[in-house]
């Protein structure tokens, strides 16, 4: 599900990482890239076969930048999965 929306998944077993590259504004407006690449990690932890939440970062040319509330990631992942 999170492959069809966008997302580029990766497992090892123990947990999921969901990366999402939202487009930058200049990619929006048609402008070109700019140089700095922002994007999330979301992380899911793998107890018994199912996937359970832990976090999400906000990412810049591969640094953490910010780790967001769950408050923050809530709503976005609540409209993302369609709870």
């Amino acid at each position: 599900m999170l492959t069809k929306r966008g997302f580029d998944v990766r497992e090892n077993g123990e947990e999921l990482l969901a990366i999402f590259y939202p487009p930058t504004i200049e990619e929006a407006g048609g402008e070109g890239e700019m140089l700095n690449q922002r994007y999330y990690v979301i992380k899911f932890k793998i107890i018994n076969g199912l996937a359970y939440y832990d976090s999400t970062t906000l990412m810049e040319n591969d640094k953490p930048i910010k780790i967001l509330k769950m408050e923050e990631v809530q709503p976005w992942l609540e409209s993302l999965l369609g709870e």
